[in-house]
């Protein structure tokens, strides 16, 4: 079902990011679409309402801003990976450590040398 009119204006704000931006609602689907050229689905919004989110959100997934999302995403990937990594890191360290008190424990308790 074409949005043309809202309470909101979002669809009108959609149309001022692209003059050929429709917004849609998929009553089957229950979701909120966002079409483009030649009534192309461009986006699937990841909201049940609509709100001024889903013009940020149709804003940040532009195709124009496809490389800047990418970079954020590698970057976001970047930053999980290196703390996974610190993570592991401290876990081995801790592990042999504790190895280590262990044995010299053990090296104080029967006095050897």
């Amino acid at each position: 079902m074409l949005i043309e009119r809202d309470v909101h204006d979002i669809a009108a704000r959609l149309r001022e990011i692209d003059a050929e931006y429709t917004l849609h609602y998929d009553m089957a689907k229950g979701r909120f679409e966002l079409h483009g050229k030649d009534d192309a689905l461009m986006t699937v919004f990841p909201y049940d309402r609509m709100d001024a989110r889903m013009v940020e959100y149709a804003r940040k997934t532009r195709r124009e801003r496809a490389v800047r999302l990418l970079e954020e995403i590698e970057s976001a990937n970047a930053r999980a990976e290196e703390s996974e990594t610190r993570a592991r890191d401290k876990r081995v360290e801790d592990i042999l450590r504790e190895g280590a008190d262990r044995y010299y424990a053990e090296k104080r308790r029967t006095g050897a040398p």
